[in-house]
């Protein structure tokens, strides 16, 4: 029978979506090049109807309205993180388009119930019609094989174009921070135009829907049990468990078996785990795998991804709970924001800092240190710094209107928006605390449950110091909330037996020229005091490619490798922890050098086509720097490095506005 494209009702003006409803996982669909080809020969034809399924069971047929110059329809999944943000895009298009005739709908393909997909539409705020799908009837009527992909029909019911909303994701775990090509705004525009479009078919990137299961086996040369369980729990699990922040868990057969295809690609990519270190000293917690390794889970995989006998398996990790504090006793003092804060559902990620008072007449010994996102979703890592000066609070205190919300504003709440620095420029010539003005005190990041120093060893706060606890937040795609993050500190009674010191080996651009693919900077810094060396902290922005630090002791000419990393993600960084504590004498020198690429060819470029970028705070500025944690027996009374740093992106922003701007 002959199926005639859907036929939209007037209630379905303001727009429409349908979901899948089958489990949306990762092994592989029985999908092959012929039914790749089969979609791609349906642009420029007309397409055949399919009737759609509402959360309360209407069912309708979608065809153009007389009216209706063109409808879209894009496959959701509420469980795909890249999905989710797109429907904040969706409903921006949605509303944009309204007037000039174009229809949009959704089809989501991964929900249990009716009632869930209903809970999802109202926390998304849909701005078009959802439709509900759990037999894939549509999505195997369209060929859909990713969430989000989406498919514009013009008002003689021919698909005109078909893949991703615009360019924005690489893959699935690299994000452009600005989108460079808009595919289906262009594609609209042309449209509505009368014109031809130009660019019909689009890879789109998200999770893959999966209509017919592959099938498995039970048993296998390699098993689940046996061989892959555990390298799950050691490279895995401590991100992709429960109320953590990965965003599913592989803690069971059947979680491996839902997500095996992506085990594989991701794996065999070296995309996860997360770890672009390829040479320096030998470090803890090295969660990277191996050739066999990796050779291991791609050959289960291929096999049919064997359960095997469960008598074979490791024993439960038991990991320590991400809500729980990580020490034997309480900790001193619970830094908790007082006051929600909301984050939109669209734009660029968000930074901001927030200060706390810690009201200590004397000097404080920190032994351990300790942050708790509250939201997980959104909390991609945080930064703490100390201030002994005041001009923190006195800051925070002058902007505090900032916190209110106002018109189009949908960020707000306690503290204030700082970007990647302070918000502020430090004072060059502190009144109080001139000795110990401020610097940092600790960072996390995902897979980190704790910070404790060295056994012995402490950092010291000033009295009446403040703590700027800021914040990188991104987005899902619906307005959300943190309630109750936090950050919990101990402290030592007693004066330490050592001090703990940062330093930054800071890299000496000021400028990087546009279309430069291998622009080199170094820099370095002289040791002030005998120290032993226990971490790195790597930071660059989107330019960077790669960094190199050495050590090169007083009045010798050879130089130790302490860290290599390639492929730098400004989505990835980490503090790495050496295995044992590398001496420093005083006078011995750390060297630095950074890669940028700032080519057309660097996919990361915030810049189409590429400009000069300068060094400076924003996302779209560079830095190079690599933060190196210390021990040492003097207590540090030299200018914190940090506070430098900060005075130097000032001075470099003055520089920028005689030149003539970025």
């Amino acid at each position: 029978m002959r199926i005639k494209m859907m036929v939209l009702l007037a209630s379905l003006v303001s727009g429409f979506g349908v979901m899948c409803a089958g489990p949306v996982v990762a092994q592989d669909t029985i999908r092959d090049e012929d039914e790749d080809l089969a979609l791609l020969l349906r642009l420029g034809k007309v397409m055949p109807p399919v009737e759609m399924v509402d959360t309360k069971g209407g069912v309708k047929n979608l065809a153009i309205l007389p009216h209706a110059k063109a409808v879209v329809v894009t496959f959701l999944d509420f469980k795909c993180p890249i999905s989710n943000r797109y429907v904040a895009v969706l409903n921006d298009l949605a509303e944009r388009y309204r007037a000039k005739g174009v229809v949009f709908a959704a089809v989501v393909c991964d929900v249990e119930s009716p009632a869930e997909l209903d809970r999802h539409v109202r926390e998304f705020r849909a701005g078009f019609q959802i439709f509900y799908d759990p037999k894939h009837l549509v999505s195997s009527h369209f060929l859909a094989s990713i969430t989000p992909q989406t498919f514009l029909i013009d008002q003689n019911q021919v698909l005109r174009y078909l893949g991703a909303i615009d360019d924005q994701y690489l893959d699935r775990t690299t994000r452009l921070k600005e989108v460079k090509s808009p595919h289906l705004t262009e594609a609209i525009d042309q449209l509505l135009a009368g014109k031809e479009v130009t660019v019909k078919h689009t890879d789109a990137i998200g999770c893959p829907i999966t209509r017919v299961k592959k099938p498995f086996k039970e048993k296998g040369v390699i098993t689940f049990h046996r061989d892959v369980e555990p390298l799950l729990q050691k490279h895995c699990q401590r991100c992709h468990r429960p109320n953590d922040v990965a965003p599913f868990q592989l803690l069971t057969y059947e979680d491996a078996l839902n997500w095996a295809s992506d085990i594989k690609d991701y794996v065999t990519s070296r995309k996860m785990p997360p770890w672009p270190i390829t040479g320096g000293l030998p470090l803890q917690d090295n969660i990277s795998l191996n050739a066999g390794q990796i050779a291991t889970l791609a050959n289960w995989v291929d096999e049919g991804c064997p359960k095997g006998d469960p008598a074979d398996a490791p024993k439960p990790v038991n990991f320590h709970s991400s809500d729980a504090w990580d020490d034997q006793l309480p900790p001193d003092f619970v830094f908790q924001l007082p006051k929600p804060f909301h984050l939109g559902a669209k734009g660029e990620d968000h930074y901001r800092t927030v200060v706390f008072p810690v009201k200590n007449a004397e000097e404080l010994y920190v032994r351990k240190t300790q942050f708790i996102p509250g939201n997980k979703r959104i909390v991609h890592h945080s930064l703490v710094f100390y201030d002994g000066t005041g001009k923190a609070l006195d800051y925070q205190e002058k902007v505090k209107g900032a916190k209110d919300r106002k018109p189009g504003n949908d960020d707000y709440g306690p503290g204030y928006e700082s970007g990647l620095g302070l918000g502020f420029t430090p004072d060059p010539k502190p009144e109080k605390n001139p000795d110990n003005p401020g610097g940092s005190l600790s960072r996390w990041v995902p897979g980190i449950v704790s910070q404790e120093n060295p056994t012995g060893a402490c950092q010291v706060l000033p009295p009446n110091a403040s703590l700027l606890l800021q914040f990188h937040y991104h987005r899902t795609g619906k307005e959300e909330v943190d309630s109750d993050s936090r950050l919990a500190v101990w402290v030592s009674r007693r004066k330490p037996e050592k001090y703990v010191a940062e330093y930054l080996v800071d890299s000496s651009f000021r400028i990087i020229p546009k279309g430069a693919s291998q622009f080199r900077s170094i820099g370095s810094r002289t040791i002030p005091a005998d120290s032993e060396l226990w971490t790195i902290s790597p930071h660059m922005h989107m330019l960077g490619k790669e960094m190199k630090l050495w050590h090169q002791a007083k009045d010798s000419e050879e130089r130790v490798l302490l860290l290599a990393l390639d492929n730098w993600d400004f989505n990835w960084q980490s503090i790495y922890k050496l295995r044992k504590p590398h001496f420093m004498g005083r006078g011995s020198v750390l060297h630095l050098e950074a890669v940028f690429d700032n080519s057309p060819g660097n996919t990361a470029n915030p810049f189409t086509p590429p400009q000069r970028v300068f060094l400076g705070e924003n996302a779209t500025d560079e830095m190079a720097y690599a933060a190196v944690g210390t021990t040492r027996a003097e207590k540090p009374r030299e200018r914190s490095d940090y506070l430098k740093f900060f005075e130097k992106l000032a001075n470099n922003d003055a520089l920028i506005k005689q030149i003539g701007g970025r």
